[in-house]
């Protein structure tokens, strides 16, 4: 019998020494690793042991020289592997749904059997790992999975095991992993043969998005005194992805795309969503210490993304649905990012390749996956008949869950492609090829000289079009310094003279509309959004016109469009809170005004002038209900409250309301609170 296990410890790999199969008979099953050989303890998932008080345990069986990794025999043959050893006991001594990990204590280890290492470093995105398991669709036990580690963060949301939340808020690793049920609470390994997480769940509306607990929080669990984990060496490409890659948010649209820099302030992004001369809100991977943030919650509030400096706003310069491609001007640089180079030659198939993007079904953004070509062919990428085939790399990538855009590189770096639209399944993604982003940007950027005969007539067919926009802005202007000098009727025919040259010019259209009554200044200027490029102050104009003819959610949304791309703006900020107010949303509308003073402290001013201004209307519709208006006020000033950056009027803010709040009636409250507002306006 010792022969036996001395040749399974002798030909077992290394890793698998430490590794169990962990069956809660007619309940659930899943994998576990010694993490000690004097203890005997072994450590699983929460959700493999279930309820179970005890729980059978496999270790690796080699029969004649040979590890058996028939699923069959091991089931077969409990008594002798009982003998052996190889079958043992494990009672559950405490389990954790806060990490979903259980620990175990076995009847007895086999001789040669190790515990795991943990690693003391927390692993950067494209780590390759591997992880051991023994998943339930498979013939086969001891299966070796391999793949890269996709991000890395807090997971928010935890997951669901028979109606309870498990692992919520734990510290997770994400891999590209196919793992399935049974391969739970299996080892992860880096490629020195440290653990640095348990396989414990996955994502499945995110393809190969395996989750993992940190060997931070299995520790955490062991109570086991460690160094604190400390990043290790980044990998070079998942790095250059990392420092190259936005998250493109365009307005007026819940498609949010991935993109890259490809010069310090020009982002090459997807068509989806986009249109040439639209805007879009742009943001930055957040650097914190030595790490890049990957929750996704630390990107949820633009306004702090902008006063953070790690939000953009952008304009589309040009867009290419056929080839599925969008070039965006930043407003300004991020200094701490660096754009890819483009690759001079196309891989070929077989080849390796990397990417990134911002997958929906993840707690997560800025998730790296690595894959091959497939083949390289001409696609089509577009829909519809006339579509036009284009050269593409047919790539074998995780699908990006509804975020084209991102970059894809070879293993040097250098940007091959850029994720489309277009998907299969399998594990099959298009990324139109090195050599069409050339000729896009050789037609798109019209402003240097053509390097194709493609690019040349590009330029040539668009300067008619360019001429009649220039013209029709300097009418426009022209137009303006006559209504403002009060010559109503040459303003109006420089207009007409713009509109005929350029029918979406918004300038001519903002002028015009400034001369007419509400209603037809409203159609003005839905014919320059619908017609013309993005323009902040027709946006602003329309929802302020939308608002006196009480079409409140027209305003919400053209106020919210400006913010999509510009958060600061507290004009645009201040004209949502008015239409949520007309919308009879004060709760909103008291958490826009806090977001315009948090914007910028001296738009108190402002911000009070509409608080008292709603606080009338309030007086004046319920004379004889003084807390209607009284609620208002102290909901606008806790929405200011917690917007302000400024400790001396947060504390001045509770100070009032705290003093209101013990007034012996709602008039007095009301006086109160409306004296303490006025003072700041």
């Amino acid at each position: 019998m010792w022969l036996t296990l001395l040749v399974a410890a002798s030909l077992a790999e290394p890793s698998l020494s430490s590794c169990a199969w962990v069956r809660a008979e007619n309940d659930s099953a899943g994998t576990g690793f010694v993490v000690g050989t004097d203890t005997r303890l072994l450590v699983t998932c929460r959700h493999v042991v279930a309820d179970r008080k005890n729980v059978d345990v496999f270790f690796p069986w080699v029969r004649d020289g040979s590890l058996v990794t028939d699923r069959a025999e091991y089931l077969r043959n409990r008594s002798k592997l009982r003998e052996l050893g190889l079958l043992v006991t494990g009672t559950v001594l405490k389990t954790s749904d806060e990490f979903d990990l259980a620990l175990l204590a076995l009847d007895s280890l086999p001789r040669g059997t190790r515990a795991v290492t943990f690693a003391t470093e927390v692993p950067p995105p494209g780590t390759e790992l591997c992880v051991i398991g023994n998943r339930l669709d498979l013939d086969t036990v001891w299966n070796v999975t391999r793949g890269p580690l996709r991000t890395s963060g807090q997971l928010r949301d935890g997951y669901f095991w028979r109606g309870k939340k498990l692992a919520l808020n734990a510290n997770a690793l994400i891999a590209q992993f196919p793992t399935e049920e049974g391969d739970s609470g299996g080892p992860v390994f880096n490629p020195r043969g440290e653990v640095v997480g348990a396989n414990c769940a996955l994502r499945r509306a995110c393809p190969l998005a395996s989750v993992l607990i940190s060997a931070t929080d299995i520790r955490a669990f062991l109570r086991s005194p460690a160094e604190p984990a400390k990043p290790a060496r980044p990998v070079p490409v998942a790095e250059a992805l990392t420092r190259a890659t936005v998250w493109v948010k365009p307005t007026a649209t819940d498609v949010h795309l991935a993109g890259v820099l490809i010069e310090p302030d020009v982002v090459l992004t997807a068509a989806r969503g986009l249109t040439a001369g639209g805007c879009v809100g742009i943001a930055l991977p957040i650097r914190e210490g030595d790490h890049w943030v990957s929750e996704r919650d630390a990107y949820a509030d633009p306004l702090g993304l902008y006063l953070q400096g790690v939000w953009r706003s952008g304009t589309v310069l040009a867009r290419d649905t056929g080839r599925d491609l969008a070039l965006v001007q930043l407003d300004s640089t991020p200094r701490a990012l660096k754009p890819l180079p483009l690759a001079e030659r196309v891989p070929a198939a077989g080849e390796a390749l990397h990417a990134l993007s911002h997958p929906s079904g993840l707690e997560f953004a800025w998730v790296y996956s690595s894959g091959s070509v497939r083949q390289r062919g001409n696609v089509a990428l577009d829909i519809g008949e006339r579509a036009p085939r284009v050269e593409v790399l047919v790539c074998q990538l995780p699908a990006q869950a509804g975020s084209p855009g991102g970059p894809v590189t070879n293993a040097a770096g250098e940007l091959v492609g850029i994720l489309s639209s277009r998907e299969g399944a399998q594990q099959v993604g298009y990324a139109v090829t090195a050599d069409e982003i050339r000729a896009f940007l050789d037609e798109a950027r019209r402003n240097t000289p053509p390097t194709s005969l493609a690019g040349l007539l590009t330029r040539l067919e668009a300067v008619p079009r360019t001429q009649r926009v220039v013209w029709a802005r300097a009418l426009a202007r022209q137009a303006d310094a006559h209504r403002v000098a009060g010559r109503l009727a040459d303003a109006q025919r420089q207009c007409e003279a713009a509109i005929s040259l350029d029918a979406g010019c918004p300038d001519a259209r903002l002028c015009r509309s400034r001369m007419l009554a509400a209603e037809p200044a409203l159609a003005e200027l839905d014919a320059a959004v619908e017609a013309g490029p993005f323009h902040r102050d027709v946006l602003l104009r329309r929802s302020a016109l939308a608002r006196e003819v009480k079409d409140f959610r027209k305003a919400r949304g053209d106020a919210a469009r400006v913010l999509d791309a510009f958060p600061a703006d507290t004009d645009a900020r201040e004209a949502l809170a008015l239409a949520y107010l007309g919308l009879g949303d004060d709760a909103k509308a008291a958490t826009a005004l806090g977001e315009s003073v948090r914007a910028d402290p001296a738009r108190m001013k402002s911000v009070a002038g509409i608080i008292l201004a709603h606080a009338a209307v309030l007086e004046q519709k319920f004379p004889d209900t003084p807390g209607t208006a009284a609620n208002w006020l102290a909901s606008a000033l806790t929405g200011v409250q917690k917007g302000t950056r400024s400790p001396h009027r947060r504390t001045a803010i509770a100070d009032a309301l705290k003093a209101a709040g013990a007034a012996k009636d709602d008039a007095t409250r009301l006086a109160q609170l409306r004296a303490w507002v006025d003072k700041e306006r």
